[in-house]
């Protein structure tokens, strides 16, 4: 299944032994977002660090991993869904995800459960998954 992941789901990746990262890392799941998503990681990275209880090596080394399960597509790849996807969008911070999944014409993977609240994009939970069984 192929499906563009929001920042929250990525954070939750640094997470030694979370569903969340057996997902990410299952040969089942093609996964885009948006290459701003890394800099969001970064300017999150001190509480990332605490929440995941690991060292900035592990952030640095673990970042690294996440490059290698999901491709971070550029703005310029998918800008011509913007105008499209603010009008869809339930949050304006989630703007650049429905873009990009607008234009890869595939669901999007956030625990963000107003961001449902459309009709456009398919949008799919960490608990919906569980559901599915996909792991």
């Amino acid at each position: 299944m192929r499906l563009v992941v929001d920042a929250n789901v990525l954070f939750s990746f640094f997470k030694r032994g979370s569903l969340t990262r057996k997902l990410i890392t299952s040969p089942d799941l093609l996964l885009f977002a948006p290459a701003f998503s890394l800099r969001e990681l970064d300017k999150h990275k001190e509480e990332v660090i605490a929440r995941a209880k690991i060292s900035p090596g592990e952030y640095e080394s673990s970042k690294e991993v996440l490059r290698g399960f999901v491709e971070f597509s550029p703005l310029e790849e998918y800008e011509e869904k913007l105008t499209l996807a603010k009008e869809i969008s339930p949050d304006p911070k989630d703007i650049r995800y429905f873009a990009l999944a607008l234009w890869l014409g595939i669901p999007l993977w956030t625990n963000e459960k107003r961001l449902k609240g459309q009709d456009k994009i398919l949008v799919f939970s960490t608990s919906d998954f569980l559901k599915m069984k996909l792991l």
